[in-house]
């Protein structure tokens, strides 16, 4: 991280001054000084501040301005999070899976366990793995529109997928797992086997 280690404005009369409250037309993140730091001495936290003078402000107007600020602040972290890859090889017959395995957390190695068992059958499915939940990776909603299914294995009670059925306005199938114990790889590559081949049923 760089620490601000200077003067970042000047006053009316001309003098250099630091203003912590100014953002990064890029990031929006705001100059932060090492405690101490000759010059640079500010206060911190406390009541909400006026986006332009660092004033403590109870104006409604600048309190929606700063939620909006510091919410595209964080959306804005979306350019620095790698577009999400998909393990989806093509089957004997060149198709792709048409259902997507959606993980995060502790959830990757029964996943990844579970998915191979099911291609050893013949059939075909893909997996993918979140590393950031806020934001999501750029191409998330793309990958989701791409299949039929989508599972998403969590160990609670799918916190992870309504948040995907809000944003993204996809059926998520939640594969919720409360019991204290880590997901089953043979019961979620059984229940994975039953999923594309209720699928498969109702195309026939």
């Amino acid at each position: 991280m760089n620490f601000a280690t200077s003067a970042n404005a000047t006053d009316r009369a001309g003098k250099p001054v630091f203003l912590p409250y100014h953002r990064d037309p890029e990031t929006l993140a705001r100059p932060w000084a090492i405690p101490g730091t000759p010059g640079l001495q500010h206060r911190i936290g406390g009541l909400e501040k006026a986006a332009e003078t660092g004033e403590i402000s109870y104006d409604p107007a600048n309190h929606e301005k700063m939620v909006h600020a510091r919410q595209a602040k964080i959306d804005g972290i979306v350019r620095d999070i790698p577009d999400l890859k998909v393990d989806d090889p093509a089957g004997p017959d060149g198709r792709h899976a048409r259902v997507l395995v959606l993980g995060w957390g502790s959830t990757y190695g029964p996943i990844v366990a579970a998915v191979r068992r099911v291609r050893k059958t013949g059939r075909q499915v893909a997996y993918t793995h979140l590393r950031h939940l806020n934001p999501f990776p750029a191409n998330l909603g793309h990958i989701l529109h791409s299949y039929d299914r989508v599972v998403v294995p969590e160990m609670n009670l799918g916190q992870l997928a309504l948040l995907l059925r809000a944003k993204y306005l996809v059926d998520v199938h939640s594969y919720s797992r409360v019991r204290g114990l880590p997901i089953s790889l043979s019961e979620l590559a059984r229940d994975l086997q039953t999923e594309i081949d209720d699928m498969e049923r109702t195309d026939a």
